[in-house]
């Protein structure tokens, strides 16, 4: 009982304090650098070797999540005998859609053509 006495406080102390200093917050947002359009920059070096490492575990992940759905809507689309499409459709898209290997450009959020997916 004391514990969620003291959680609940703690709580309501951050919630307090956060309430004032969120103008503080957004002021450090507006000093960020913006990104221009068209980058234009190649990435770095470190976006390259991350890139790689990332892809280690994305592109299986990928696949798993990509199967995962292409069954999940075949089973919808089989249960309702066709009736939700749109819903297996959507479900699949979810899996199966955007890029299967991560680049540079991505890692380094720089802008890319829409012919990479």
């Amino acid at each position: 009982m004391t514990k969620s006495k003291w959680l609940c406080t703690a709580l309501v102390l951050v919630l307090t304090i956060s309430g004032p200093l969120a103008p503080l917050a957004m002021a450090q947002q507006s000093m960020q650098p913006a990104m221009t359009p068209g980058g234009g920059a190649e990435p770095s070096e470190g976006a390259r070797v991350g890139a790689g490492f990332l892809n280690v575990v994305y592109v299986p992940g990928k696949a798993i999540v990509c199967g995962a759905g292409a069954v999940a809507s075949t089973a919808i689309m089989l249960l309702t005998f066709g009736s939700a499409y749109h819903a297996a459709v959507d479900i699949f898209n979810e899996g199966c859609g955007g890029p299967w290997v991560l680049t540079p450009q991505i890692v380094s959020q720089r802008p890319v053509d829409d012919d990479a997916y």
